[in-house]
């Protein structure tokens, strides 16, 4: 796929959703240690029942930490496929999103999806390569983690993004960081499952060193499963560019098999931007460390 501007804004939306919510802490208090008289079988018995008592009033706290955490956790929604208005098995997209296509022919649509009982984007390429893009702006410091589903059915036979000849992929989600002259200037992460490239491997697009791969999979392990992924992108793009993270400007989905000349299958669900995940991840932990 040749270099070309990912940030175009004709047709593009925005689309934003914030969920805060805020719960107030219950105070607990801990009873009392009684004096007891060591093997008296009375004292052992009341002993037992007051450390089950704080060890439940413990994960009752634990609990409603989790819970207040998760209520004040930010969001900002991309695009949430299953609640889509857009008329289901037609190539109609939702608002805000423009398609391109790059090279050859591709079949992009919304289908029914019935183990998620809703409806889902579906990427097919022959010998082609086609993005979905949309303007997303946000800063990275207040919703650094990107969380999308997706799904992939079908790899290109013999892709591999290390090799300029085979760089193709079935399914990449590409933050954009517009910066001018956005054609040759803006920059890229693209978060790829790759049929070759190990997952963890970090590379530079041999045609156009403003975009940067990281693959999230690679190979066929867990095709034709939906899998939830989170990347926290602020720390993704200091380890790519060596400096602190820009706004993102939008977000693009993509399928690419036109240097391979092969087909792919892949599917997508939801992508969102999340806030004060660590504050949910130390609740979390803190539930199973009492369990």
């Amino acid at each position: 796929m040749h270099r070309a501007d990912w940030n175009q804004r004709n047709g593009l939306g925005d689309y934003v959703g914030e969920l805060a919510a805020s719960r107030k802490s219950r105070r607990l208090s801990v009873i009392p240690r009684v004096a007891q008289s060591p093997g008296n079988p009375q004292d052992m018995l009341m002993k037992y029942i007051r450390l089950a008592i704080i060890a439940v009033m413990a994960i009752l706290m634990a609990t409603q930490l989790l819970d207040s955490a998760s209520a004040q956790e930010e969001k900002v929604v991309v695009t949430d496929f299953t609640l889509s208005p857009a008329q289901e098995n037609s190539r109609q997209l939702p608002k805000g999103w423009a398609l391109k296509v790059w090279h050859g022919k591709a079949d992009v649509r919304l289908i029914w999806d019935q183990s998620r009982d809703g409806k889902v984007l579906r990427m097919r390429s022959e010998k082609a390569a086609v993005s979905i893009h949309r303007e997303v702006k946000l800063d990275l410091k207040k919703f650094p983690v990107l969380s999308w589903k997706w799904k992939v059915t079908k790899l290109p036979e013999g892709a591999d993004a290390r090799n300029v000849e085979s760089d193709d992929q079935a399914a990449g989600v590409y933050v954009v960081f517009p910066r001018f002259p956005s054609l040759i200037n803006s920059q890229l992460i693209g978060y790829v499952w790759e049929t070759s490239a190990p997952e963890g491997t970090i590379l530079r697009s041999r045609k156009n060193p403003m975009v940067h791969y990281i693959v999230i999979r690679s190979g066929i392990d867990n095709l034709g499963k939906w899998i939830t992924e989170r990347r926290n992108v602020m720390d993704d793009y200091r380890r790519v560019f060596g400096s602190e993270a820009p706004k993102v400007g939008g977000i693009a989905l993509m399928i690419d098999t036109d240097d391979t000349l092969s087909d792919a299958e892949s599917y997508f669900a939801k992508v969102e931007f999340k806030g004060d995940v660590l504050k949910v991840s130390a609740a979390e932990d803190l539930v199973a460390s009492l369990k």
